[in-house]
């Protein structure tokens, strides 16, 4: 049984997402949120496979066992750090309008890819069953309020609501993994295609794959041969807001 499934781990984890986080750990002087605010950063910097009880502990100059006394292991620590990069999100004044539920949902949509730029590791960390901390239960209730009242079910506004940060989601990783490649690689995406696409036109056969050719060329003359970015993702929002409001035009009809 791992730490996401024991129960015990569980009720400790969501004690101390939903506790506070000023409370001092252990004889350190340092808060529950010196720790969390030292685990973001380390990952930030290193990246994810930093990420331990001791490099935490390091990077704040205290025993190893210290940070054992600031979480019961790792899973809240990432519980931890998950809800604290939702703290960030929408400012005072800066909510989702629930006036125009199309405009709310693509607030919902900007914010939350502002979000997984800003902290590529977030995806990677947050677990399929979050323990849902005080910022993103924040998160979710601000998210819902442009599909209050718009005719949807209660079990639809929240489906439709995920499949728009899945897609979200999905589309700032493919985002940082391309940039992620630019910045190891030394190539931006023109100088990518100038060395990929002699080899691909003498190996990819046209007459073999007609369809995947075609498109091809026309999606790279459409991104200006961009690979993820500003231009897939409006893409992918929009339909997916497309077929939202067919399913509200249904409801309202019915």
């Amino acid at each position: 049984m791992t730490a996401q499934q024991d129960p015990v781990r569980l009720e400790q984890t969501l004690t101390l997402l939903w506790g506070s986080h000023s409370r001092t750990v252990g004889r350190t002087g340092l808060t529950i949120n010196d720790f969390v605010v030292a685990a973001i950063a380390l990952v930030q910097a290193e990246g994810v496979q930093a990420l331990s009880m001791r490099s935490i502990a390091s990077r704040l100059g205290v025993r190893p066992m210290a940070a054992y006394g600031f979480a019961p292991g790792k899973s809240a620590i990432l519980a931890l750090m998950v809800d604290r990069a939702y703290a960030a999100m929408y400012p005072a004044g800066t909510e989702p309008t629930a006036v125009d539920w199309r405009l709310g949902l693509r607030q919902v949509a900007e914010a939350n890819r502002a979000l997984h730029k800003a902290y590529p590791w977030l995806a990677e960390l947050q677990p399929a069953r979050s323990p849902m901390g005080p910022h993103e239960l924040l998160k979710h209730e601000r998210e819902l309020a442009p599909l209050d009242g718009v005719g949807l079910s209660d079990f639809e506004m929240d489906q439709a609501l995920a499949q728009l940060l899945n897609l979200t989601t999905q589309a700032a990783r493919l985002e940082n993994q391309a940039a992620a490649e630019r910045a190891s690689t030394g190539l931006d995406d023109a100088e990518w295609w100038v060395q990929a696409m002699p080899v691909l036109e003498r190996v990819v056969d046209p007459q073999r794959f007609p369809l995947t050719v075609r498109v091809a060329r026309a999606t790279t003359e459409t991104r200006e041969g961009t690979f993820w970015g500003e231009s897939a993702f409006n893409f992918g929002v929009e339909r997916l807001l497309d077929g939202i409001e067919a399913l509200i035009i249904r409801r309202r009809a019915g």
